[in-house]
């Protein structure tokens, strides 16, 4: 449904940000001659990339005699940290334009190594991703891929959390034909018509609803 989506859209000027979901070589080409730039991650669904991604950041082995080491492509880095709510995380982001030339992934200019570290409880974890992008070292420095990455684990986030925490989509007993899908697409318009509405908190919102159907009706421009 994605790529007949994108045949409707003016791409120029935009980046389209996916998890590995989306990075699939038709969608990357389709977006790439439509005018636009994507950044996906990369995983398991695509092997021989995330394979040439990982050797790509390995530590390099030490040099045993001159003349026999690996040359690489200067490699440009980038960090921020954050503090919210009692837990820190650091996000750090290394990029290369090694890949460019050498795969035949369509479009692609830069590939990057996303390390994020995070205390919870007192323990530190730490979660490695990998990624390609369209966008040219020219106009895109780390900090620019890592901002716009970040953008989209906010989006992917308040939007996954809310349906499967507040909304209880992970503990739905509703499994069978379309019931899966019809609660879904209702779980979805509640949301959007909370969000349109102008409400952020919306576990909160929900339990005020829940005891005023006057209130819940007014955002549907219905009364009693």
């Amino acid at each position: 449904m994605a790529s007949r989506l994108i045949q409707h859209i003016d791409w120029r000027g935009r980046v389209l940000t996916g998890d590995a979901l989306y990075c699939q070589r038709c969608f990357c080409s389709a977006l790439h001659h439509a005018g636009g730039d994507y950044l996906f991650l990369v995983k398991g669904n695509q092997p021989q990339l995330l394979e040439d991604l990982r050797l790509l950041f390995a530590p390099l082995e030490p040099v045993k005699r001159a003349g026999k080491g690996i040359l690489r492509l200067p490699e440009q880095q980038g960090q921020t940290t954050e503090k919210a709510h009692g837990r820190l995380e650091t996000r750090s982001i290394r990029v290369s334009s090694e890949l460019k030339g050498y795969s035949d992934w369509p479009g692609l200019e830069q590939v990057f190594e996303i390390r994020r570290c995070w205390q919870s409880k007192g323990v530190w974890k730490e979660a490695v991703r990998y990624g390609v992008t369209s966008l040219p070292a020219t106009i895109a420095i780390p900090e620019c891929l890592l901002k716009l990455k970040q953008g989209h684990w906010i989006i992917e986030n308040g939007l996954h959390y809310v349906k499967d925490v507040i909304m209880g989509e992970d503990k739905s007993t509703v499994h069978a034909d379309n019931g899966p899908t019809i609660m879904a697409a209702l779980r979805n318009t509640a949301l959007s018509l909370l969000r349109h509405a102008g409400y952020s908190t919306i576990a909160a919102r929900m339990r005020y609803n829940s005891t005023h159907p006057q209130a819940a009706l007014e955002i549907l421009s219905l009364s009693l």
